[in-house]
């Protein structure tokens, strides 16, 4: 029996990665509704015996507009919502936990600010899944020129989802 895995980075522009039998599938937050997204999993559940999900903490972060914070949250209580209503177990994890367990040293981009050293995450998580996936576009869609840091973060969530061998809660 083969485990599906649903992937979710709940930020701003969020992403969400779905890996059922060796194939993943891709769906940008900012293209679908509550009602949409509330499908997807439905029907993903449905078609699946070995179902996790896996979601990225959030919280506030330093700087952050309010209107972005509240975004955030919100959007994350709904995904919580739908993945309770459906009977669907899932786990949390803080984004130091994953980037920790897929990155290695090679994809570390540094960059500097006021002389301050610090990681580059965005950079770093995109040489990441450029070194895990050379074969999967990261653009939103064709028509962009810049790759997706929701897309990348959900992809790379659920790499260490599969990796870890995340299983069910009963």
């Amino acid at each position: 029996m083969s485990k599906t895995i649903i992937a979710i980075d709940p930020g701003e522009s969020g992403y969400m990665t779905i890996l059922k039998d060796n194939e993943y599938s891709f769906f940008a937050f900012e293209d679908l509704d509550s009602k949409e997204i509330s499908k997807i999993i439905s029907t993903t559940k449905d078609k699946s015996d070995n179902l996790i999900c896996i979601i990225e903490e959030v919280h506030a972060v330093f700087g952050s507009s309010a209107a972005g914070t509240f975004t955030c949250g919100y959007n994350v209580g709904v995904l919580h919502g739908i993945l309770m209503a459906n009977g669907i177990a899932y786990v949390t994890i803080q984004p130091k936990l994953w980037q920790k367990e897929v990155w290695i040293n090679q994809d570390i981009e540094v960059k500097y600010k006021n002389t301050k050293k610090s990681t580059d995450t965005k950079k770093t998580s995109e040489n990441c899944a450029k070194r895990l996936f050379p074969n999967i576009d990261f653009r939103k869609s064709e028509r962009c020129k810049n790759n997706h840091d929701g897309k990348i973060d959900s992809l790379l969530i659920c790499e260490y989802a599969r990796t870890k061998n995340l299983q069910k809660k009963e």
